[in-house]
């Protein structure tokens, strides 16, 4: 009896102890300085050109594609004008779960829910332009050429002439999506939960090329200097070819649980100086080198990293699902700044103008919040009553378009 208490002592033991061997969470690494950084100063509005090269001065910047451009910066300092203390000009119904935000070219949002509703609202009006019903749709759609992009969980990509919401082309991948297709250089780029990334002929919708991947693939695909950039959800990070998707590098996370078990890139991958920054459930914040995969360094953030990051004036900013909210050195991962949101948060930082702005869900039964900080203090600086899972794009000049749960907003400076 005695030997069997024993026994029975020592392997729970054992079990204890290989249980906080298997959780302890991995050192982060610190090879930034080492490792190649690109400090020269990059323009900060570099979405693309959207109307066939005409100037419209008056709609303000476009928004084309989740993060604003295909590399995903989530950088819009130069919109200026777009600051607090603003007014609310319209809200509308999001027809469900708005888990994105709208994208925006010339004077015209373009918005879609979980319910599978997507729709054209007139900017400072806030008319319904047209609007057409899907199966369900978890991913923002994407403008280019004159043609709005999207997938659905009906498997198929769809292309919509975006003055009308007419159906110009739709393809099946025999798989359901919820990657923010990213467009450039006449090409569609999407990832797929059965762990592949297809690159479309954005005119015709004809796949070019497929790669298959470890793992889900629920992130947009960051495109820079003709090659992609993304993480799976088995925890590997990867680079391809844009023209033929081959495989440059293919880096495993760190993981969580002392590599025993690896995190998820839920997140999506941001460029730049040469570096890709991307967020993993793991808790930590990657600094990947991207021309050859090292790691250049980590930071654990606390809880999930949900959110995709904003590079800014050589600083990083990221949230960990807890409601840490943080601003990182780009280069070497440093903590510049840290806060803690009174809610949890799922949300991507995205700075405009002066400011950073990041939700925060609310509590229960209630909804959620939206903040602006000033990016270089963390002091907080304006807060808005509607938020949760993204936060915010620009519409205009002076127009500032926030995203909650269920209602479209339209705020202007004043």
């Amino acid at each position: 009896m005695i030997l069997a208490a024993a026994l029975l002592l020592l392997l729970c033991g054992g079990a204890a102890a290989a249980y906080v061997i298997a959780t302890r969470p991995v050192a982060d690494v610190h090879n930034g300085l080492s490792e190649p950084f690109t400090s020269a100063a990059e323009p900060t509005s570099s979405a693309p050109a959207t109307s066939g090269g005409k100037k419209q001065p008056d709609y303000g910047a476009p928004w084309p594609m989740y993060g604003r451009n295909a590399s995903h910066n989530r950088d819009a300092s130069d919109m200026t004008a777009v600051a607090p203390p603003f007014t609310r000009v319209w809200k509308k119904p999001g027809h469900g779960i708005l888990e994105y935000p709208p994208s925006y070219v010339d004077g015209v949002l373009y918005l879609a829910s979980d319910s599978g509703w997507v729709g054209a609202y007139q900017a400072q009006s806030g008319e319904l332009i047209w609007s057409k019903r899907f199966t369900k749709v978890l991913n923002q759609p994407a403008y280019y050429r004159g043609r709005v992009y999207f997938g659905s969980y009906d498997r198929n990509i769809y292309a919509l002439d975006a003055a009308t919401g007419k159906v110009v082309w739709k393809r099946n991948i025999g798989e359901q999506m919820e990657s923010p297709p990213t467009l450039a250089a006449g090409r569609l780029y999407m990832g797929g939960l059965d762990g592949s990334v297809r690159a479309l002929d954005a005119g015709t919708g004809r796949v070019l090329w497929t790669y298959h991947t470890s793992g889900a693939v629920k992130g947009a695909i960051a495109v820079s200097e003709g090659r992609l950039f993304f993480g799976d959800y088995a925890g590997v990070m990867y680079s391809l070819r844009a023209g033929n998707g081959g495989l440059v590098w293919r880096t495993a996370s760190n993981g969580l649980s002392s590599g025993l078990r690896s995190g998820t890139f839920y997140s999506t991958a941001n460029v730049r100086y040469g570096r890709v920054y991307i967020g993993n459930t793991d808790g930590k914040l990657y600094s990947f080198v991207a021309s050859n995969g090292h790691i250049a360094w980590t930071h654990t953030i606390d809880g999930w990293v949900y959110g995709s990051p904003a590079v800014w004036n050589g600083m990083v900013f990221d949230t960990g699902y807890d409601g840490n909210f943080q601003a990182m050195d780009a280069r070497t991962g440093a903590v510049r700044w840290s806060t803690r949101l009174p809610y949890l948060t799922t949300s991507s930082p995205t700075v405009i103008g002066r400011y950073v702005y990041v939700a925060s869900h609310g509590a229960s039964g209630k909804s959620g919040n939206l903040w602006a900080f000033d990016p270089r203090t963390g002091r907080k600086v304006w807060h808005f009553p509607d938020g949760w899972y993204s936060t915010v794009a620009t519409a205009g000049p002076k127009e500032l378009v926030v995203t909650g749960p269920r209602h479209l907003y339209l705020l202007r400076s004043r």
